[in-house]
């Protein structure tokens, strides 16, 4: 068990992940602070109902999911309109036991880390996700925060779709929680058939 900051996020984002923060809350900024000082982390977690800011200080805090991951940061920097820009990459999954609220109305939470999912090559009956996801790598936005891929990997294949599809959060929590790597492209390749018949 251990104990770390959450930052509740309307998005999930899985081991292996790269996401652009920009921080201005006073709780978030002490948090990056801490956590680059002590080479530590936190945990971006998916608000499930809520609001992401703290727009008053008797604001309730956002109800959020049970399992999320935990993220350093790997990069920082200082934005010409005084915001702290910091991209954080996914290390590993949690599952939250305890939460509270700690000082600066900063969530924390008392967590375990899950093992990492075994890698296993992609099935030959999925391999169209990877040629799927190879065609959404193309487009430059996506390509700076993932260059190199192995489309070979299941786990590494079926995290960025996750990331990457147009489907709601929800559906993106559920795989997320998956422990099987071939099951999760087995779900994923079911929401890529159920959006092409909705075209």
């Amino acid at each position: 068990m251990a104990e770390i900051p959450l930052f509740p996020l309307p998005l999930v984002l899985l081991p292996g992940g790269k996401l652009d923060l920009q921080i201005f809350e006073a709780r978030y900024l002490d948090l990056v602070k801490s956590t680059l000082r002590h080479d530590s982390g936190f945990g971006i977690i998916m608000i499930e109902e809520g609001e992401q800011v703290l727009l008053h200080k008797d604001q309730p805090l956002p109800a959020i999911s049970h399992c999320g991951t935990y993220v350093k940061i790997i990069d920082f920097d200082q934005m010409p309109n005084g915001m702290l820009s910091i991209v954080v990459e996914g290390q590993g999954k949690f599952v939250i036991r305890d939460q509270y609220e700690g000082a600066n109305h900063l969530l924390v939470a008392d967590v375990e880390f899950l093992e990492m999912e075994e890698r296993a090559p992609v099935p030959e009956q999925y391999e169209h996700l990877a040629v799927l996801l190879d065609t959404l790598m193309q487009h430059e936005a996506v390509r700076k925060y993932a260059p190199e891929i192995d489309f070979t990997e299941a786990r590494e294949v079926g995290s960025r779709l996750t990331e990457l599809l147009p489907c709601p959060n929800v559906q993106k929590q559920h795989l997320l929680e998956m422990k099987d790597p071939v099951a999760r492209l087995k779900e994923i390749s079911k929401l890529v058939e159920r959006m092409g018949a909705l075209k």
